[in-house]
């Protein structure tokens, strides 16, 4: 089980009201990507944070290895954010010359780095808090609530399933592997890494077949029963 589903369905939060959760994140959500201000920003940042560590009893470590994750890619699209290519250097505060063109950046380039990572660590604070308290069969659940096509239910379902199934057999693969000393050294582990990737091809295309056997035998109509359906 994944950080995330596990704490998911073991947080203090679990027996409250899924509405009123779904409800508090889709509110600082929707609030995260329209207001500007950078205090407010910050404000739902440290409440969700607050929320989801103190409140919710997540482990603050796992909280923080959570948010690194995304932080990486956030931060490699601010560093293409904050670069100008400008061919007047007074514009760019600090800049080099390629040719004839300045490589730098500038005060509203930096400003607009600054709005995007926080407008997105708050938009993230907020999408964890819904994660980390709401099962996903909960999600779905709300979901159906709304009104959201079948068909994208369906396929969240799927998606979601084979996410534990790729990282079951990843682990498999990746343990046995270094049982065998199959990283022991950068050229073993370059051609670990490459049977890794060719067995985790075949091993997800036999799991999808038994899935898909599994169905049939089950007599699936094209529908999956949301457990919750009569309440809906």
């Amino acid at each position: 089980m994944i950080v995330i589903d596990k704490y998911a369905y073991s947080n203090s939060l679990r027996n409250k009201n899924l509405n009123v959760k779904f409800a508090i994140g889709l509110v600082f959500l929707a609030a995260s990507m329209l207001i500007k201000n950078l205090i407010f920003l910050s404000l739902i940042i440290l409440l969700m944070s607050i929320i989801i560590v103190s409140i919710a009893n997540i482990d603050i470590h796992d909280y923080i290895k959570l948010l690194k994750i995304p932080m990486i890619f956030l931060l490699m699209s601010i560093a293409m954010t904050i670069i100008n290519i400008s061919n007047d250097s007074t514009l760019l505060i600090k800049s080099f010359s390629i040719g004839q063109r300045y490589i730098g950046f500038s005060n509203e380039s930096i400003n607009t780095s600054i709005h995007i990572l926080f407008r997105s660590m708050s938009c993230l604070t907020c999408v964890y808090f819904i994660m980390l308290t709401i099962p996903f069969s909960q999600l779905l659940i709300i979901f159906k609530k709304l009104h959201v096509p079948s068909i994208i239910l369906e396929l969240s379902m799927l998606i979601y399933r084979f996410i534990f199934i790729f990282m079951e057999e990843l682990a498999d693969i990746r343990k046995s592997q270094e049982l065998r000393f199959g990283y022991i050294n950068l050229k073993t582990s370059y051609k670990s890494f490459g049977l890794l990737g060719n067995l985790l091809y075949k091993r997800m295309m036999i799991r999808y077949e038994e899935m898909c056997i599994s169905l049939d035998v089950k007599l699936y109509d094209d529908t999956f029963h949301i457990v919750g359906d009569q309440y809906v």
